[in-house]
């Protein structure tokens, strides 16, 4: 009841019409735990939602070229249905988002062993996974934005990794524009590795919609992380050029799948780490996506070094939307803004160390606009 009441204070702080923020219950989790749905709405009318529960997003309302709002974030339709998914839909993932080679790396002369799964390298961090977790929230609002953050702190030992880690993400809504951004911060009380991002599938046609047929994508990265039969980098970042990777001119990511290529596999599908040509820590845009059908586009700009794209190449139709549409193979895409997977046991690529007394900070932002 005290953050309902505090929600009520802020949208009643001299905002007209419904801006605001909204704070409805969301169930609780197997365990017990109270889970709550918070949503944001800036003076455009862009609504922007997310629950407690693995700090995840569930949806962005966003116009078309005719002014019609819809949610581009794919979703799930309840709080059991985020418990029993296995594919981290809009949650924030750490310790450490993607692979780490051998489920081990060494930092200042000692080995750390992480949790492997079936195939002996580390993913997402290894469970408990950070998207399975109710984070704790405080809202706020400012003259510019509103939204929320939110805190977890992972124990000294938790998923294998050294370091009591207190890790901070803050969604925040633009009030005088379509944007909202992504901020993370962090800090450790003994060396640890660090590499969170958030794991949202994207639709600019709508949540539900069939395919990426008409989308076109501009990333600007020039290089690629070359892979192992396990997917896991090899050390050696190799040119886009030439290669269905190459994103630099505005192109159909669905259109290459079409082509057979090494690169894509077999079924093809795009699950490759991009690495931008941006100077490192500044915050630039890396892509813009846009859709031909209804003219949405969408502008990511962030300071991390590289993205994870994947183009949902394992959906299978067993899990289905809140529009009621079960997810097929290739109906969304994910641009995992981060670090390079399996950097601590690769020298040349940015670190992910995280020393007490630093402090990890990263943004990601995603502006909407239309386009005729």
């Amino acid at each position: 009841m005290r953050a309902l009441l505090a929600v009520t204070l802020l949208v009643t702080a001299g905002h007209a019409g419904s801006t605001g923020i909204a704070v409805q219950p969301y169930g609780s989790t197997t365990a017990g735990a109270a889970v709550e749905k918070v949503t944001l709405t800036n003076d455009r009318g862009m609504t922007l939602g997310f629950i407690d529960y693995g700090a995840t997003l569930i949806s962005a309302t966003v116009a078309d070229r005719n002014g019609q709002r819809r949610n581009v974030v794919l979703d799930l339709p309840d709080l059991p249905a985020y418990q029993r998914s296995t594919r981290k839909w809009g949650a924030i993932i750490g310790r450490y988002a993607g692979r780490i080679g051998g489920a081990r790396y060494t930092l200042d002369g000692k080995t750390v062993a992480l949790q492997p799964n079936a195939r002996g390298l580390t993913i997402h961090g290894g469970p408990p996974g950070y998207e399975h977790r109710v984070w704790q929230r405080r809202d706020f609002a400012d003259r510019t934005s509103l939204g929320a953050v939110y805190t977890l702190v992972s124990p000294d030992g938790d998923q294998a990794f050294p370091g009591k880690l207190t890790l901070r993400v803050t969604y925040r809504l633009l009030r005088g524009s379509d944007e909202f951004r992504i901020e993370y911060e962090a800090v450790t009380d003994a060396p640890t590795v660090l590499n969170p991002t958030n794991h949202a599938y994207f639709n600019l046609a709508g949540a539900g919609s069939r395919g990426i047929g008409t989308h076109r994508f501009r990333i600007a990265a020039d290089r690629y992380a070359v892979t192992d039969d396990n997917r896991v980098p090899t050390g050696e970042l190799a040119d886009v050029r030439g290669t269905p990777l190459d994103f630099r001119q505005p192109a159909s990511a669905a259109a290459r799948l079409k082509t057979p290529s090494p690169l894509l596999g077999d079924p093809p599908g795009f699950d490759h780490s991009l690495v931008f040509a941006k100077p490192a820590g500044k915050l630039a845009v890396v892509a813009v996506v846009d859709d031909t059908a209804s003219g949405r586009r969408m502008e990511i700009a962030t300071t991390e070094p590289s993205a994870q794209f994947y183009t949902a190449n394992a959906f299978d139709g067993k899990e289905v939307g809140t529009s009621g549409t079960a997810y097929q193979r290739y109906d969304g895409f994910a641009f995992e803004t981060q670090h390079l997977p399996d950097s601590p046991n690769q020298p040349a690529f940015p670190t992910t160390v995280l020393r007490p007394g630093e402090v990890f900070r990263s943004v990601t932002s995603f502006r909407f606009s239309t386009k005729r």
